[in-house]
């Protein structure tokens, strides 16, 4: 399969995203069947089946490539490709009911993100992002704009404030005070909303690679500013397990508005 050819590469991520739903779906007895890592966070069987599923799909199709995942040893084959894998973002709301978990699978070229896919197998609803290209179960969308939206009628979104450092979070708390709207939870979720306008601005810190990387082209391809909190790119180091603070907002005036905060 041609890597720059977007039709194969979604037919691809699309059957990968059916072979992860039968596992993810079908999950049982959960109480049984998690333990919790040494961040903290749950890990269920279904994270780890999940991500076994996607790396022996990955490794039979592009065994060249390196791997990267949430759960499991990381691949290095001094490629220029490496593949990101989340098999599980937001394993507390797929532990307790909730549909906004989804699988994340992002390819990058040069550690630059390429192409990024998250599934969400409750909602039925696959997203693929790549250069200007938008796609929600194999069709292609568009959404509308917000070019003079403000941080005083955003709506402002994250996972939760515990994930903050304490001083950090105070900074959060002043924006808080500023947005329109404030709403925690969400995991990737809140990403996928940001690129079809229904909210405004996500922040977020301490993320790994595998929480961030694939969604960058799928915000890319909405034209949606993300930075880190220096308003830098983000950037990925194959070789460090750098943790990542990130800002994505719906246009560059409101990330300013966010930095003056930050900073």
């Amino acid at each position: 399969m041609n890597l720059e050819n977007f039709s194969s590469f979604a037919s691809c991520l699309n059957e990968i995203s059916q072979g992860v739903r039968k596992i993810t779906l079908n999950k049982s007895n959960l109480e049984n069947h998690y333990k919790i890592k040494t961040d903290d966070s749950p890990v269920t069987k279904y994270d780890i089946e999940a991500e076994n599923y996607i790396r022996k799909y990955l490794e039979n199709s592009f065994p060249s490539h390196n791997i990267i995942g949430e759960e499991l040893k990381v691949i290095d084959k001094k490629s220029e490709y490496t593949w990101i894998i989340d098999p599980i973002d937001g394993t507390k709301s797929y532990m307790s009911g909730r549909p906004l978990w989804g699988t994340m699978i992002g390819l990058l070229k040069n550690n630059e993100p390429i192409i990024g896919m998250v599934d969400f197998p409750e909602l039925d609803q696959l997203w693929i992002g790549y250069k200007d290209k938008l796609i929600l179960n194999g069709n292609d969308c568009s959404f509308l704009e917000k070019e003079n939206l403000t941080l005083n009628n955003a709506i402002f979104a994250s996972t939760a404030p515990e994930l903050f450092e304490f001083l950090n979070l105070q900074k959060i708390n002043k924006i808080i005070d500023n947005v329109k709207i404030n709403i925690w939870s969400g995991d990737c979720h809140n990403y996928i909303l940001l690129a079809q306008g229904k909210i405004d601005l996500v922040i977020e810190e301490n993320l790994n690679s595998w929480d961030i990387l694939p969604l960058i082209p799928i915000l890319k391809s909405r034209e949606i500013s993300i930075t880190d909190w220096s308003g830098s790119e983000i950037l990925f180091d194959f070789k460090t397990k750098k943790k990542f603070k990130v800002i994505a907002a719906c246009n560059k005036d409101l990330l300013n508005e966010v930095l003056q905060f930050l900073n």
